[in-house]
Order: C-alpha cells, then sequence, then structure tokens
C-alpha cells in the first residue's frame, strides 16, 4: 500500500474511529487502527467488538492494500506532523510502514490487516432516517441518565423504541433518575412494525461526538443484535444490550399537586452553590438539598456538619399546592445542564414522590428524580 494524503484529513479521520478502540482489549490487535486504500478512498476502521466505527477519506493511491497501525503511536505521530501531503507506504518484505512528510520520515511496526476483525454486515431488519441534529441533542439530554455500573447491564443503555412508524422515543435511567425525550423520524420505519432496542449510552455518547450537524440525515439500520448509523463518510456499529428494558411509563406520575415555574439558570446556579456544602457523612446521603416552596418562594437549603450551611431563596411561580422536597442535588445539576430554555416546570406530587423536570416550552421532554426522605 502506498498513498499521498493530506495532514489534517488523516488526521480527523484517524480520530474520528479511535474512539472505538478500549484500553481494556485483551487482543493487540484491537489497539490497533485498520487501513484499506483503494480507488481513491482510504478507509480507517476500529472496534473493541462492541462499538465499531469507519470512515472514508480522500487520498491518491499509488499503490493499494491493507495494514493496521498501532493507535497510541500512530495518531500522536500524525496530529504532530506539519500541514503538507504525506505518503503512507508499507513494505511486503517486513512489517513496517513508513510515514514521510518532507525530507523527514517515521516507521511504525505493523499487525496483520487479515486478522483484523470485520464490521458485521447490517442489511436493516428495520430501517429509517432521522435528523441527525435532533438526534445528538436528545442522546445529549437523556444519557445524563444512564448507569455506568456494568453489572447492571440494562440500565447502562438506552432505550430506543419507534412507535407507529414516525415517532422515536429515547429513554435512560439509573433507578435514581430518568430521562425521556420524544422525536419525531424523518420518513417511516416501518409503519406495520413496531420496535425496541436497548443500545449501549457509551455508542450513542460516540455518536453524538463523531457525527456533526452538517451531517444532516443519519441512516439506521437495525438487524441481527446490531445497530447502525451511517451519514456520507461515518457509520458506527454497535452491539445491543439483551434484557427487558423496564416500563418506564408506570413510573412517571400523570398528575401533580404543585407546579413550579423556575427560571433556568438562576435555579442551576443556586442549586450548585448549595450543592458546595451538602456532603453528607452517609454516603446515601450525600448531596442532599432541600426544596421548600412557600407561595412564589423557593428555599433552597443544605448543610453540612464539617462545612456550615447555606440558604437561598429565588422567585418561582406557583400552581397547586405548597411543598417541601428533598434531592440528590447533582440530579437536579445535571438535568439543569443540558436544558437549554430560559425556564422550566417542576411537577411534585408529594415529599416521597418522584419530581418531574420539563422544559416549560416543550411536551417532548422530560426528566425524573428520586427524592430523598426527610428526617
Amino acid at each position: 500500500m502506498k498513498i499521498l494524503v493530506n495532514q489534517d484529513e488523516l488526521l480527523a479521520g484517524l480520530q474520528t474511529v479511535q474512539r472505538a478502540i478500549s484500553s481494556k482489549s485483551t487482543l493487540p490487535i484491537l489497539s490497533g487502527i485498520y487501513l484499506a486504500a483503494e480507488n481513491d478512498i482510504l478507509r480507517l476502521r476500529a472496534t473493541d467488538l462492541e462499538i465499531g466505527i469507519e470512515c472514508t477519506i480522500p487520498v491518491q493511491v499509488i499503490e493499494e492494500g491493507a495494514t493496521v497501525l498501532p493507535a497510541k503511536y500512530f495518531v500522536e505521530i500524525v496530529k504532530r506532523l506539519p500541514d503538507l501531503v504525506i505518503t503512507v507506504e508499507t513494505d511486503e518484505n517486513s512489517n513496517l510502514v513508513t510515514i514521510t512528510y518532507g525530507s523527514s520520515q517515521v516507521q511504525l511496526n505493523t499487525f496483520d490487516a487479515r486478522e483484523f476483525p470485520l464490521l458485521p454486515e447490517i442489511t436493516g431488519q428495520h430501517t429509517f432516517k432521522i435528523n441527525c441534529d435532533l438526534l445528538v441533542n436528545a442522546i445529549k439530554h437523556v444519557s445524563i441518565a444512564a448507569s455506568t455500573d456494568p453489572t447492571r447491564p440494562i440500565f447502562t443503555g438506552i432505550l430506543m423504541e419507534v412507535e407507529a412508524g414516525n415517532t422515536i422515543n429515547l429513554v435512560a435511567t439509573d433507578t435514581h433518575r430518568l430521562a425521556y425525550r420524544q422525536l419525531k423520524l424523518t420518513g417511516p420505519a416501518n409503519p406495520e412494525h413496531n420496535f425496541a432496542v436497548i443500545i449501549p449510552s457509551r455508542s450513542l455518547n460516540e455518536l453524538s461526538r463523531i457525527f456533526r450537524p452538517e451531517d444532516n440525515l443519519l441512516e439506521v439500520r437495525v438487524a441481527n443484535n446490531q445497530v447502525m448509523f451511517k451519514a456520507d463518510s461515518i457509520m458506527l456499529v454497535s452491539r445491543l444490550i439483551e434484557g427487558q428494558f423496564p416500563n418506564y411509563q408506570q413510573v412517571i406520575p400523570q398528575e401533580y399537586s404543585s407546579r413550579v415555574r423556575i427560571l433556568s439558570k438562576g435555579f442551576c446556579d443556586s442549586l450548585e452553590r448549595a450543592a458546595l456544602l451538602s456532603k453528607d457523612d452517609l454516603k446515601t446521603r450525600s448531596n442532599v438539598i432541600k426544596l421548600d416552596i412557600q407561595g412564589n418562594n423557593l428555599t433552597i437549603t443544605s448543610k453540612s456538619a464539617e462545612i456550615g450551611n447555606i440558604h437561598e431563596e429565588i422567585q418561582v411561580y406557583l400552581e397547586g399546592e405548597e411543598a417541601e422536597i428533598a434531592f440528590n442535588a447533582r440530579y437536579l445539576i445535571d438535568v439543569l445542564r443540558v436544558i437549554d430554555q430560559e425556564e422550566i416546570f417542576l411537577d411534585l406530587t408529594g415529599s416521597l414522590s418522584p419530581g418531574i423536570i420539563r422544559p416549560a416550552d416543550s411536551n417532548n421532554t422530560l426528566f425524573l428524580v428520586l427524592p430523598i426522605r426527610l428526617t
């Protein structure tokens, strides 16, 4: 293989696929990036067998071929090369690749390209298209509620359910909180068959980083316990999580006794200050803050035996009953940081029932946070 390629385009492609590489893999070849050159296209690929990312960039192919280079060193070297056309060439008589830039060069050992795993081919039991910007925004909203505990794999995923052929729901929960977002599909998925899958939150978080708003539409295919997302020159393939996602609709209160309309930024700023003094000796009560809604006044308090206490008041609009409730401050702050609307609704049905946060001007997003029992 011998190619001529612009340094900036090669670096962008390498940094895109590098996200699929896991530092925990025990297979040395999975620490590498696969390169295949043909028809003036360089195909880059990386995988950890759970997630795979592939992208193509334009190059000048002098000689077709394939190789696998150690990602850790290859990416760092290319990052530090001057912004010019570089040559990447393999040697048939050795396991070396030579990277030439100007009058300088560097050589790296390679892996056998024939041993690099193929990405699964997904023909599409279910296929649909969705606006990339909308999906990326939705992922950022719901992923905050996904668990990071590998002993409970179901909760490390995000439920994607397609209903009536043109609506998609994304849901995540770690059992302490829940995030929900509804989107409209571009074109029908399969009007006769609703379906639901659980996608690892890591896969969707990587998707939100590698695809750009200018990619416009994403093609999504689901089949054989795999899901594929594709737009133009980039493709991401992920395994699905097997199992039954909890019935999230059962835990979302359908009514409220108190609805509080709050300015998002001021509320978030107050919570962040209160969180500084909300540490508790008991791990289960870490970051506890108390909300007391009386009339159109919301009082936020927290205290620590070692640090001190804080008392803040902000103006709100209350509809319904006055209320008192406690939450983990971090859960509320996580929600407010991803909501970009000026105002939110906080719906309550008592001090022991979940609190529901919604953007004031949107019906397609909600966040559920379980309260902490006041003593």
